[in-house]
């Protein structure tokens, strides 16, 4: 059954229950040296524990930004995906940017995983 009061808001770690955030929160994975212009790796994975991909209960979608602006959106199906996605991306701008990625649950709303990175030319 739905948790309605996850609906109200978007969760992370620090305000979701805790059991819950460990098969929510999207864990993004950089490397570790990230230049301006040149197009690198980033994997979103949800959740530090696998989070099941049933019809009643599945991970809808995982969309990833730069601070505020919108890079991209991976939709899943239940039962036929595996809630994780590469992408290719390129940051046209040094220093540090907050990369955020947000998966939603069916079942238990929207949920924020962040990265810090630093762009250097």
């Amino acid at each position: 059954m739905a948790e309605p009061s996850l609906f109200c808001q978007i969760n992370t770690a620090a305000t979701g229950p805790a059991e819950t955030a460990k098969k929510h929160v999207p864990v993004i994975t950089v490397p570790a040296t990230i230049k301006v212009g040149q197009p690198f790796t980033v994997t979103i994975k949800v959740g530090e524990v696998p989070h099941v991909m049933e019809s009643g209960n599945f991970i809808q979608f995982i969309d990833l930004y730069s601070g505020h602006i919108y890079i991209s959106r991976v939709d899943f199906t239940a039962e036929l995906n595996k809630p994780e996605v590469t992408l290719s991306i390129v940051l046209p701008h040094e220093g540090k940017r907050t990369l955020r990625a947000f998966s939603r649950c069916n079942l238990h709303g929207i949920w924020e995983g962040t990265k810090e990175v630093n762009v250097t030319k």
